[in-house]
This record gives C-alpha cells, structure tokens and sequence, in this order.
C-alpha cells in the first residue's frame, strides 16, 4: 500500500510543474518585442487597471526605481501613458494603450500556441488524456473557492 501524498508535498510538486512548463513555453526566447519585465507589467496593469509605478512594483516584487525604467520604456513605446490621479493630483497612475493590450494579446497567443506545440510534440494521446483527468481534478479546487 502506498503513502498518501502530504498536500505540501504535492503543492510543491504542482509549483515546480508550473514553473518547468512556462519555462519550456518560453524555451529561451522572448516573445515578441518585449522582455519579460515589460510583459509582466503591463499584464498588471490590463488586470489591474490603473496602478502606480510603486504599486506595479510590489506586485512584481522589484524597487520602485526598477520598475521606473521598465515604465519609462513602455511610456516611450507608447504601451503605456501616465494620467494625473483624480483623488490626488501629485500622483500619476499608469493606463495601458490599446497598443499595450494588443502586445499583451499577441504574447497570450504566443504561449497558447507554444502550449499547444509542446503537448502534440512531447505527449502521447493517453498522457494527454490523462493531463486532461488531472486538471479536472484540480479544477474542484477552484470551484470550492466560490
């Protein structure tokens, strides 16, 4: 008889399969014409909406200043503007353009696309049948938390 699988146990294992399958999504290449950093922030911000730069800072876990230079580029790319904050005029909010959200758009169907590659390439059609299993396994986790 087997040992149960402890959830820490199985937490990590599910962080770890996460990490490798966006990893080999990326498989060493940025997508599109923005570095990780860029896409990253302005995916906070189309979830998010309107953010400060500190603010989009803690959510990516860098400094304010880091963050800045990642601002300030997507400002001169023109993925991003800056408007004044109408509960505080000292402050300026981030907005993501029409152009930002379609780069965000293009790097979603990028990954999507790589996903599908590497299911057809790497899996069979019983590994992915049973992928397919797991995951409606864990979509009880989700839908618990309604």
């Amino acid at each position: 008889m087997s040992q149960p699988i402890e959830p820490e146990d199985l937490a990590g294992r599910i962080g770890d399969m996460l990490a490798a399958v966006r990893r080999a999504m990326r498989s060493g290449r940025q997508l599109g014409d923005l570095p990780p950093r860029h896409e990253a922030a302005l995916a906070w911000l189309r979830r998010k909406g309107r953010l400060t730069t500190a603010q989009l800072a803690r959510y990516e876990q860098i400094t304010p200043q880091s963050m800045g230079v990642v601002v300030a580029e997507l400002v001169e790319k023109g993925l991003v503007v800056k408007a004044k904050d109408p509960n505080d005029g000292r402050r300026e909010l981030l907005v993501v353009t029409e152009a930002g959200i379609e780069a965000v758009a293009q790097t979603d169907e990028s990954r999507h696309a790589d996903l599908v590659r590497l299911l057809a390439t790497k899996l069979s059609d019983d590994e992915r049948e049973l992928v397919a299993r797991g995951l409606d396994v864990l979509m009880k986790i989700e839908e618990e938390s309604k």
